[in-house]
């Protein structure tokens, strides 16, 4: 039997247990400047620092464990639909109107944004649309369906989106267009993984009154409200099956009244919703759900009261101008300014001052490493000689 102080025999040594790996000194500063706050002077800062942390921060393997970390991107700010970029950060994180300047007005219209792209239709000789990366400064130019180049069938809107949240340059656009008789409705998709528009989609309406609101992406579908001769309907696409569908809301909604008054936007669970605003800042929030034969109705969800904004805007005008699917938010024009005002929990920011009615698109991203928030340049060379 052996003691303490017997030695080991000839041939073996004693060995102490190994020692615990010490992570890397890169892997525990990429976890370090993982966590820098998603605004938008974080990693352009860290970049700064030097050569080390600029490699770092500027690798998209990082990047994209940053994206994935913070999950939903900082809101920057919003593109209007006649007037240029409107900047809500405070500095640094506050993006320059002439950043991401927009095109001439006379020339171009934005229809879309989400997901770090903006849409524009472009009116020219040759219509086509225009996919803009604000924050890259680079774009792609997407001619028409050969169905379009004819005197019956006309642009009706758009919408455009990154599957599963890709960067660089993947996205799906979709087109809808009317007839001339505006009894009929058809939409394409645009795939960056084709290169090419996908099969006509369409649909009989009755008469088609007015221009959609601009679109809302309910799960992997987008949708459009607008108004036809018997009241206000929903346009939904599909983007997994392909399919068209088109969704009547409530008989009691006055499509005249209140169609400045509604907006399309995902119920608590989810599913297809919508935002209905009453004069004396009260607001009914409707849903999709099963009636007793397993049939979609519209059915009440929930009733919202904006007391505290009411205390803060002078009279009782209230329209919809946008809204943000990040955070869940409408954006409601007053006769005190436009406010961004967030249904859960129930809070408000102001965004501008009184302003005519325009639609506001929302735009969020993560702002990379090496690009800069303010740099001389004016954005307009992006789409220029197009």
């Amino acid at each position: 039997m052996s003691t303490r102080g017997e030695m080991s025999p000839p041939g073996c040594h004693r060995t102490s247990p190994p020692a615990a790996s010490l992570p890397d000194d890169d892997d525990m500063l990429r976890e370090i400047l993982l966590r820098l706050p998603p605004r938008p002077s974080s990693l352009p800062r860290a970049s700064l620092v030097c050569k080390r942390w600029r490699s770092l921060v500027a690798d998209p393997q990082f990047q994209c464990r940053f994206r994935d970390h913070h999950g939903k991107p900082p809101l920057i700010g919003f593109f209007l639909d006649s007037r240029p970029f409107v900047p809500i950060l405070d500095p640094p994180d506050r993006i320059p109107e002439a950043r991401f300047s927009m095109p001439p007005l006379e020339s171009y219209r934005i229809i879309d944004c989400r997901h770090g792209l903006v849409l524009f239709l472009a009116h020219r000789m040759v219509r086509r649309l225009v996919l803009w990366d604000p924050v890259a400064r680079e774009q792609r130019r997407l001619i028409f369906p050969p169905e379009l180049d004819n005197a019956q069938m006309f642009f009706f809107n758009g919408a455009v989106r990154r599957p599963a949240r890709r960067q660089g340059w993947h996205f799906q656009v979709a087109l809808i267009a009317r007839d001339a008789l505006c009894t009929r409705v058809s939409v394409w998709l645009y795939s960056s993984e084709t290169g090419a528009w996908g099969n006509i989609n369409s649909l009989q309406l009755q008469s088609i009154q007015s221009m959609p609101q601009p679109s809302t992406l309910i799960g992997n579908s987008f949708c459009w409200l607008f108004t036809v001769d018997h009241g206000c309907v929903i346009l939904e696409f599909d983007l997994d099956r392909q399919s068209l569908a088109v969704i009547e809301l409530p008989p009691h909604i006055d499509m005249e009244i209140d169609f400045h008054k509604l907006w399309i936007m995902p119920s608590q669970g989810g599913g297809l919703g919508f935002v209905h605003l009453s004069q004396h800042f009260h607001a009914q929030l409707w849903k999709r759900a099963p009636d007793s034969d397993g049939l979609a109705v519209w059915v009440p969800d929930r009733a919202v009261e904006f007391g505290e904004l009411r205390s803060t805007c002078k009279g009782d005008f209230l329209t919809l101008v946008g809204f943000d699917e990040e955070s869940n938010a409408i954006l409601v024009l007053t006769a005190s300014g436009v406010f961004m005002v967030y249904l859960q929990p129930m809070e408000f920011k102001k965004l501008s001052d009184p302003k005519s009615f325009c639609h506001h698109y929302p735009f969020a991203c993560f702002y990379p490493a090496g690009t800069a928030i303010i740099d001389g340049h004016d954005g307009n060379e992006v789409l220029n000689n197009m």
